[in-house]
């Protein structure tokens, strides 16, 4: 009955938990640290040590919830391997005392726990990461084996009991398999001499529980975990009465060590790469081929002369721009990281600023239409500023001769929304660098 109560108030909290980080996180700040790649390493080991107070439920207790006294306390140590960002094995172990009394009897003993428990992040699997880059909630279920000692006593004169007293003169209960009327009940011990120490008794066990953990920084964690710990047996306390499997709460107050790297984040405190998705729906778009292809071409053209010879002009915001040094530069969904053949463009654009040092240019940055709106004008900022320190850092053009301007999506070239064309979305994804000229002309071929 324990279990299937502890198993509702775990599906509350795990319910709690869903709609409470539901809420839409903002990615707009978020760092290439702390998002996860699969081709990036990050630390995945850790060791928590934890103590805190086990409540046990079986037949011999005096309390329904919590006990009256006798309150027992216990050390844990957990060894975990993170498997990528919402998932993990913990190899536990929980070693404690056991107490309970009633009907003028009571039972001792001590306990060794080890099992191995799948765990799972609830905010990774709603809202795609940790909680404010700082709390994670998870639940876990597990199997293992429980090795105990435990012997049933009088209250009254502290004798060791018998399978007759119990069994025959206060219940009827029907007397155990394989016992004797005058054997005594005890577990872990010889039947007819309790003090003498034999092998422990054994029993498979369910774990099922939740925890949440608060990241302090990359190399400790403070948590706290509560699990249910389900025996298949009824034998936990020495009394055999047929009732429903004996189990224990254990809750504990933890630490946690992350193992590795100090320059590093453990792979549990990140977020969700949205590019994954998009880049396996991509690859088999046929019109997103098409137009890589046709980018591809283009590169190759451009790449025959340093500088494109068809001058155009434009009027915007009273700045007029000359696109005869000009360049379009292309980004994945949801990044701003330049690749091999951006460089190259850029390069391109370098040569001309370097041939003549009376041009500047301005930096316009744009984005596709997903996303709201806020977070892609972070984007387009963050697209420019990529441009920018490549410029810069990469070619030694000094930063005086460029001027941002992220439009993020309020200039879209394509109606994608409507159209639902994903290959379309590239061209918004993109960054124009455009030459600032003082006057207003027309345009002429040469």
């Amino acid at each position: 009955m324990q279990f299937y109560r502890f198993s509702l108030s775990i599906l509350a909290l795990l319910f709690l938990g869903t709609t409470f980080l539901s809420a839409q996180i903002d990615f707009s700040n978020l760092t290439d640290e702390q998002i996860y790649r699969k081709e990036n390493k990050y630390n995945t080991w850790s060791v928590t040590i934890g103590y805190g107070p086990l409540f046990y439920y079986t037949d011999v207790i005096d309390y329904t919830v919590f006990p009256k006294g006798n309150l027992k306390l216990a050390p844990s140590v957990i060894v975990s391997k993170q498997l990528g960002r919402a998932w993990g094995l913990d190899a536990e172990f929980i070693t404690g005392k056991m107490y309970g009394e009633k009907n003028n009897r009571y039972f001792k003993g001590d306990f060794m726990d080890y099992s191995m428990n799948l765990r799972f992040s609830i905010n990774q699997l709603v809202a795609f990461g940790p909680l404010a880059d700082k709390w994670d909630i998870y639940g876990k279920i597990g199997f293992g084996v429980s090795a105990f000692r435990s012997r049933l006593r009088r209250l009254d004169t502290d004798a060791f009991m018998q399978v007759d007293d119990v069994h025959k003169n206060l219940g009827g209960y029907p007397k155990p398999p394989g016992w004797s009327d005058n054997d005594y009940l005890v577990l872990g011990y010889d039947k007819q001499n309790p003090e003498d120490k034999q092998s422990r008794q054994t029993e498979l066990l369910v774990p099922i529980g939740v925890g949440a953990r608060y990241r302090i920084n990359k190399s400790f964690d403070l948590g706290i975990e509560t699990t249910m710990r389900n025996l298949t047996a009824d034998n936990l306390d020495a009394n055999f009465s047929g009732a429903d499997n004996d189990t224990y709460l254990y809750t504990s107050f933890n630490v946690t060590y992350k193992i590795g790297k100090k320059n590093k984040r453990h792979a549990r405190w990140t977020y969700k790469d949205f590019n994954l998705a998009y880049e396996s729906q991509r690859a088999s778009d046929p019109l997103a081929i098409r137009l890589d292809s046709l980018k591809s071409e283009l590169d190759k053209l451009a790449g025959l002369d340093s500088i494109i010879t068809t001058k155009s002009y434009q009027k915007f915001e009273k700045v007029v721009y000359e696109e005869g040094v000009s360049a379009s530069v292309f980004f994945d969904f949801d990044k701003y990281s330049l690749n091999k053949s951006e460089h190259r463009q850029l390069a391109r654009v370098a040569r001309a600023l370097k041939r003549d040092e009376t041009i500047n240019m301005v930096i316009s940055g744009y984005c596709d239409d997903r996303g709201s709106v806020s977070y892609n004008l972070k984007l387009s900022e963050r697209r420019c500023q990529a441009v920018l320190d490549a410029m810069v850092n990469e070619f030694g053009i000094e930063a005086s001769r460029f001027r941002l301007d992220p439009k993020g999506e309020s200039e879209l070239l394509s109606d994608t929304q409507n159209r639902n064309i994903h290959g379309l979305h590239m061209a918004n994804r993109r960054v124009d660098l455009l030459m600032i000229v003082n006057d207003e002309q027309t345009s002429d071929n040469e």
